[in-house]
């Protein structure tokens, strides 16, 4: 499997680098944990893949180019989230026991990473799994349709949350950041 770097991935390293709180580091252990879901959920499933690529909006896998099952798409697109909840999960059984600030920031980033990949927007799991259940029952057009629907409330969702936090406490720039790049990579870039 061929593993591409993109630019972003590069200032993500850096700062693991200079990040002396580990908050990065627990950021990139949730993410890191996520992808290896998805890849030995592929191995179960016989899928091989071809690349990893590592970008601004996370890693992504590429299948090899073969056609897998609506099935397959589901359970691949489930392991990664699922693998964060159970993470972030045992590590919330742990705080009490062994309270530490690394733990505390792992699991508050896993459990981030895995709900917020379930949500239903295009490109994220939670969106390539309803369009694989969609796909099942109606045309991949009017699945698509649908699909692009949810993501855009969702993300104006997000963004409205996002306005709200800025205005009553002066907090949430990332998330208001997070969700204008989503709406216009997601919308803005298509054909």
């Amino acid at each position: 499997m061929k593993i591409k770097i993109g630019f972003f991935t590069v200032l993500l390293a850096l700062t693991l680098l200079l990040d002396r709180s580990l908050l990065s580091l627990s950021a990139f252990a949730a993410a890191a944990t996520h992808e290896l879901g998805h890849i030995a959920m592929a191995s179960l499933c016989g899928i091989r893949l071809r690349e990893c690529n590592i970008g601004l909006y996370g890693a992504g896998i590429v299948p090899d180019g073969h056609l897998y099952s609506y099935g397959q798409e589901i359970f691949l697109c489930l392991a990664g989230p699922l693998v964060n909840l159970f993470l972030g999960s045992i590590g919330l059984n742990l705080i009490g026991k062994y309270p530490s600030e690394w733990l505390f920031d792992f699991v508050f980033a896993s459990l981030t990473l895995g709900l917020l990949n379930l949500l239903p927007i295009k490109d994220f799991d939670g969106g390539r799994i309803l369009n694989a259940l969609l796909c099942r029952l109606l045309s991949p057009h009017f699945a698509h349709r649908i699909l692009s629907l949810l993501s855009f409330f969702c993300i104006f969702c997000l963004w409205s949350l996002s306005v709200y936090l800025l205005l009553r406490s002066a907090a949430s720039l990332s998330l208001f950041v997070f969700s204008i790049s989503l709406f216009f990579r997601i919308f803005l870039s298509e054909d």
